[in-house]
């Protein structure tokens, strides 16, 4: 299993406080059965802005404490932001595994109207845009055609595990279910904060999502190392023939 969203570097946004969390962070993925985990912490303009040798500092004292036990992938979860296409030009901002594959996200609440644009202009520049944890966006829960477009146009969206388990409420995890259930999900991420209530937990959402469409699971495993490496990737095909009515309308009601 691969984890390709977490908040485990120490002391540099509002995930683990210190090496000692992050330590018991990464035991509790090992646990999990995590084989990789990528280490995304927050860029966000003007707030958080990490540059690449404190990056590398902090990734170097996670990868010789953990002693080998788990492979720690750098990345960074991207804030949207007009200005990423030449954060990106310039190497302020780098992809899973250092690759093209970017982690971004969008304000819980919206969906900013220049979202198409920016993905467009950095899929141009090679990148591979991965919108996280849609399930969460309001904006797309109530008008889920946001993110199929975005799937329809190349990019890809990553999913936090909690939703699936609930832990961010239960329309949450409803509305989780039903992208699943359509394939609008290819990758999974535990987006954890701490070794408590927002810990890296992942192997529940990996096995809600067996449950629910094993055709999906069976891809997302079958891809996961190839999008870790920064492979191109054939999506699966989105389902929009399963009660599509009851799926639009879920949120008006």
């Amino acid at each position: 299993m691969i984890d390709f969203h977490s908040h485990i570097m120490p002391g540099v946004d509002d995930g683990s406080s210190d090496i000692d969390m992050t330590m018991d962070m990464l035991e509790n993925s090992l646990s999990q059965g995590v084989e990789y985990i990528c280490a995304t912490p927050h860029f966000i303009v003007g707030e958080y802005e990490l540059q690449w040798e404190k990056y590398q500092e902090k990734l170097k004292l996670m990868q010789e404490k953990a002693e080998g036990k788990i492979e720690i992938i750098q990345g960074m979860e991207i804030y949207i932001n007009p200005d990423l296409p030449r954060l990106y030009s310039e190497k302020k901002i780098w992809g899973i595994n250092n690759k093209k594959y970017l982690l971004i996200e969008l304000p819980m609440q919206q969906f900013p109207i220049y979202t198409e644009k920016i993905f467009y202009e950095l899929r141009l520049l090679g990148a591979a845009p991965i919108l996280a944890h849609p399930e969460r966006n309001l904006s797309i829960m109530k008008k889920p055609e946001l993110l199929i477009d975005l799937i329809e146009q190349g990019n890809l969206a990553q999913m936090n595990a909690g939703s699936l388990a609930g832990i961010y409420g239960t329309d949450i995890k409803k509305f989780a279910e039903k992208l699943v259930g359509m394939n609008l999900i290819h990758m999974l991420g535990s987006d954890a904060h701490n070794n408590t209530r927002r810990n890296t937990n992942i192997k529940q959402g990996y096995n809600r999502i067996k449950e629910l469409n094993k055709d999906l699971y069976n891809w997302i495993i079958g891809h996961e190392k190839m999008i870790l490496e920064g492979i191109s990737v054939e999506l699966p095909e989105i389902i929009l023939n399963k009660k599509k009515k009851g799926f639009f309308s879920f949120f008006k009601k």
